[in-house]
């Protein structure tokens, strides 16, 4: 379809940030002036009305290059092909990498004078709103080098960190497969983005075909990407190693300030309620009547093809239906992004594929979907509005200095709106069938989110103790170990040959200590969830603190007050005992088929 086809309600209208080009290029001319501003303030930061001065002209360019990016970035995204707005891209991306540059003396210049001088501005009522940015900054002391070696360091990773760049170029454009047959020996096209649909057929010549075609490339390439990985292992190494870290697993929990406490928590709640997942399987074995159960049997649906359909209004009623429990301001808020065109909703030629949302400070909240009326789309809807109310509430209650929430927190707000959606889906379900769709549907995202995400850290445990202790390592011990890490995840799975390559496959290795996040937010947004809908007020404005509170703490403060702590077993309780709830059922439904 092209965008012209489209009815204007349903695209997103960003004249709010500029009318036309024309208009942003008068800002994009102002941006411009600001290369060598910064580079004034370098050298006289140990006063504290020119740090002031620095912070104020700092937050003046960053407002502004949000805005002339968030305008050039999505209408690019809508039309991939556009000369001019890839031309503008060029442009503001090339400007903004010098200005990055010059600008980047500031850490190191403020550690390098002394603590009584941090302490005096973190207590300067005047720099209130860089409080908590001073006081992470100071915690960061004996990490940040001095000026020179961090401009060292900083030419180094202009080629160090290419391994995931490497990674994508090989498997995205590189990597061709085959057409694969299916039972009637019709022939289907096999790429990246048309891997995970081919899994979800019913019929299963087609899966193993996909299957083995997909990982037989990997497999020919293992040399290849253990060689990239390893590249990207020893380059982690290095940097934890110069910023006088134990490890790469030491450096990025120490980023965030999460403590280790955190994570072996969560690696053992995980690894003790490793038999729910193990019964799910056996359960998918039978509801599939199979002897066998392989690995390409994992994602089709137990229900056969589940093909309702949505149309856009549909999954608008159904969105904020579910959310209700939010309140009415929620909402209205959601109501709000409906009819503001925050949303640009169908599929159009040269658009992005998938979805996302985008925002920035004085700047309201984007999401791009590529709605084509089925269920993953009611889901993705839903989805992308949690993070645009985050976005929302966090800007509107904080400072621009803390406005900005973590990584670690991301996904809740988000995994929590697809939590109630599942739950509304479920209590409206007029078949078994249907029911068990939903059930299913709500498991396979703890088996995906949690479990398997885990077992992605565990991997990444491994492959980096090995090169931080001087370890032999080759591709046939890490594809030795991935088998290990199957047979205990997913036992019920039967083992092929193949499958000791699926670790080549993780894009998320390439940034290293991250995956574990997701399980984190999928925990956290189920307990939160579980509070919010079986207590009351108390428990729903604590929710919404969280919300409102962007990133004025750390992430981890942030959720205690609400009422999450991932260092106790309480919210995996809460989140284990749901999963098992939903296995439980699926199991009485598949019993009376």
């Amino acid at each position: 379809m092209k965008r012209s086809e489209v009815d204007p309600k349903y695209t997103w209208d960003l004249s709010y940030l500029y009318k036309d080009n024309n208009e942003w290029y008068k800002d994009y001319n102002k941006f411009c002036k600001y290369k060598g501003v910064f580079k004034k303030y370098q050298g006289r930061l140990n006063n504290v009305d020119t740090l002031i001065e620095y912070f104020e002209k700092n937050k003046e360019c960053d407002l502004l290059v949000t805005r002339l990016y968030m305008y050039v970035a999505n209408n690019l995204n809508t039309d991939l092909s556009n000369k001019d707005y890839n031309e503008m891209m060029g442009q503001l991306v090339s400007t903004s990498s010098l200005i990055n540059e010059e600008d980047s003396f500031v850490e190191s210049e403020l550690l390098s004078y002394s603590d009584d001088y941090l302490k005096s501005l973190i207590k300067e009522p005047r720099l209130k709103n860089h409080r908590f940015y001073l006081k992470d900054l100071m915690k960061d002391k004996a990490h940040v080098l001095s000026e020179k070696e961090e401009k060292l360091l900083s030419g180094v990773s202009n080629f160090a960190g290419d391994s995931g760049d490497v990674f994508d170029s090989l498997t995205d454009v590189d990597f061709k497969f085959a057409d694969v047959k299916d039972s009637n020996n019709k022939k289907h096209t096999l790429t990246q983005a048309t891997y995970s649909l081919l899994m979800r057929s019913t019929d299963r010549v087609l899966r193993k075909n996909a299957y083995t075609t997909y990982f037989t490339k990997y497999k020919d390439f293992n040399n290849t990407i253990f060689t990239n990985y390893y590249s990207n292992l020893k380059a982690d190494n290095f940097y934890s190693k110069v910023r006088h870290h134990k490890s790469r697993f030491d450096a990025a929990l120490y980023n965030e300030n999460i403590s280790p406490k955190l994570y072996y928590k969560l690696k053992e709640k995980v690894n003790e309620n490793i038999p729910l997942i193990n019964r799910y399987y056996q359960l998918r074995k039978k509801a599939l009547k199979l002897d066998v159960l392989t690995n390409y049997d994992n994602s089709v649906s137990i229900c056969g093809d589940f093909d309702k359909k949505y149309t856009y209004t549909d999954a608008q009623d159904i969105v904020l239906k579910a959310l209700q429990p939010l309140g009415d301001d929620y909402i209205d808020l959601i109501k709000l992004a409906f009819n503001q065109r925050w949303i640009d909703v169908y599929p159009t030629e040269n658009k992005l594929s998938g979805g996302y949302e985008n925002c920035g400070y004085n700047c309201r909240p984007v999401i791009l979907l590529n709605f084509v009326g089925v269920v993953n789309d009611v889901f993705t809807l839903g989805h992308e509005l949690g993070h645009a109310m985050h976005s929302y509430k966090a800007d509107h209650a904080q400072p621009y200095e803390t406005h900005d929430y973590t990584i670690f927190l991301a996904e809740i707000a988000s995994t929590f709106n697809e939590i109630l959606i599942n739950k509304y889906l479920l209590d409206h379900a007029t078949t078994s069938d249907e029911r068990l769709y939903f059930l299913d549907k709500y498991v396979k995202l703890f088996v995906g989110t949690i479990f398997a995400q885990m077992e992605y850290s565990e991997f990444e445990e491994y492959a980096h103790d090995l090169v931080n202790k001087n370890l032999p390592i080759s591709k046939e011990i890490l594809n030795s170990y991935w088998s290990e890490l199957e047979k205990k995840y997913f036992s019920v799975t039967e083992p092929d040959d193949l499958k000791q390559y699926f670790w080549s496959v993780i894009p998320h290795f390439y940034r290293s200590f991250y995956v574990y996040k997701y399980a984190t937010g999928l925990i956290s947004a189920v307990a939160l969830s579980t509070m919010v809908l079986e207590g009351g007020k108390p428990e729903l404005d604590r929710y919404f603190h969280m919300l409102e509170s962007g990133g004025s703490d750390y992430s981890t403060n942030i959720l205690k007050r609400a009422g999450v702590d991932l260092t106790t077993d309480t919210p995996y309780d809460m989140a284990f005992k749901q999963l098992k709830n939903a296995i439980d059922e699926m199991e009485k439904i598949i019993d009376k088929k």
